[in-house]
């Protein structure tokens, strides 16, 4: 039996946690996207750009944010647009924590504010809509 989770309304958030993430997930996130900038993989080309380590991918950031967004909504909506602004850099042995938070509904239609901290830095802020499935927007949700 699935648990059921609570109805989505506006002030409720979820929260992930990811990392440290390694440099052998940022190789394997560069093959997988096609990323192959040497800034995501190889320390001693970063440290002669100037910069202090390796660089996670923005893109691997803003999929953990996707992911935090996606576990939030579950079965009972489908997410319908993403976007998001990168506002600092995140190096990789880093943990990137998640927010997604329901700031308005209207009707089936949800909106959610998306985040990224590391430590206590916002690295990434953006926004989300989904639709409310027919069923869960009853209250009915799959009870299989």
């Amino acid at each position: 039996m699935k648990e059921e989770k609570p109805m989505l309304k506006p002030g409720q958030t979820h929260r992930m946690s990811n990392g440290p993430v390694s440099t052998t997930q940022l190789v394997k996130y560069a093959g997988a996207s096609g990323d192959f900038s040497r800034l995501h993989f190889d320390y001693p080309f970063v440290r002669e750009a100037g910069l202090e380590g390796v660089l996670v991918h923005g893109m691997l950031t803003m999929a953990f944010a996707a992911t935090c967004l996606a576990e939030h909504v579950g079965e009972q909506a489908t997410v319908t647009e993403l976007s998001a602004r990168f506002l600092a850099p995140v190096l990789a042995g880093e943990s990137i924590d998640t927010t997604s938070s329901v700031v308005d509904r209207n009707g089936d239609v949800l909106r959610f504010e998306l985040a990224a901290h590391v430590g206590g830095k916002v690295v990434l802020r953006g926004s989300a809509t989904a639709m409310m499935d027919p069923a869960a927007a009853r209250g009915q949700g799959d009870r299989t």
